[in-house]
């Protein structure tokens, strides 16, 4: 008899050391699962925090046209810093600062603009040719491109391309190969095609020494593409980017950059007919 009491003395022991081990292993998890909680809570208030310190960056650089001349205080312990830089207005390749959607148009500006946004129409760009690349795709794009350019005259005038990679379709919707399949505007454009514009090949002759270049509109067609130009002159300048980087209380910081391009026309000003005088009848 004390045997056996003492046998279910010993169960009763054991039973209770493994109870606790688990009531022990569940405590420390639940103990271990709300401190990461409140630290992921923490990390994401702190988060919000130097993310909405960023946008008020942004706003106030928008607001005033300039960046700051380091950190803002934005509330106790949040600030805000941001640089401002003039995009374009360089020799050599530019990228569009996002991918062109299908059907879009992108204006690439080749005189520059007076500080209330307007135009200065004095010839800027006066090289013969422009190179225009994009990129491949899975579907592969083909580009649209119209040249708008003042006359020596003062006539405002449009001449118009259209280009495909795609050799077999081509042949049914008529438009000219490309000057190269490969390489694009070189490394770091994210580019394979390349299209060498030729001003004066269009007709009438474009002629960059006398006649003064506006703008390039260029579109991609059958699928979004990455756009860049190459130039052998420089460029005008295209706009500015902003990055405003917010930084938390706890050193988490967030940026956010807007690319602030000047305004151009809507697409449908290249389906318009517009004239210099009245229509006849």
């Amino acid at each position: 008899m004390n045997k056996t009491q003492t046998r279910q003395s010993g169960q009763i022991v054991l039973i209770s050391l493994l109870v606790l081990s688990i009531a022990t292993t569940i405590a420390l998890s639940l103990i271990g699962r709300s401190t990461t909680d409140v630290a992921i809570s923490n990390q994401i208030t702190e988060s919000s925090r130097a993310f909405s310190a960023a946008e008020a960056g942004i706003e106030e650089a928008l607001k005033t046209g300039v960046g700051t001349s380091g950190a803002q205080v934005l509330t106790a312990g949040v600030t805000y810093a941001v640089a401002k830089a003039d995009i374009g207005g360089a020799l050599g390749a530019y990228v569009f600062p996002k991918k062109v959607s299908r059907g879009t148009t992108e204006t690439l500006w080749l005189v520059n603009h007076n500080a209330d946004g307007t135009l200065i129409e004095t010839p800027t760009y006066t090289s013969p040719t422009i190179d225009v690349c994009w990129s491949q795709e899975s579907v592969t794009p083909a580009l649209s491109v119209a040249i708008v350019y003042k006359t020596a005259g003062g006539l405002y005038r449009m001449a118009r391309g259209s280009y495909d990679s795609d050799s077999t379709r081509a042949l049914t919707n008529k438009f000219s190969g490309v000057t190269a399949s490969t390489g694009g505007c070189g490394a770091g454009t994210g580019t394979t095609y390349k299209q060498t514009i030729t001003f004066g090949s269009f007709t009438p002759a474009v002629v960059p020494a006398s006649d003064t270049l506006l703008m390039v509109r260029i579109v991609p067609l059958y699928a979004d593409a990455s756009i860049a130009v190459n130039t052998t002159s420089a460029l005008a300048l295209q706009g500015s980017k902003l990055e405003s980087t917010g930084t938390s209380g706890n050193g988490i910081t967030r940026k956010i950059v807007v690319y602030q391009q000047y305004r151009s026309p809507p697409s449908v000003f290249d389906s318009v007919i517009y004239s210099q005088g009245s229509f006849g009848h």
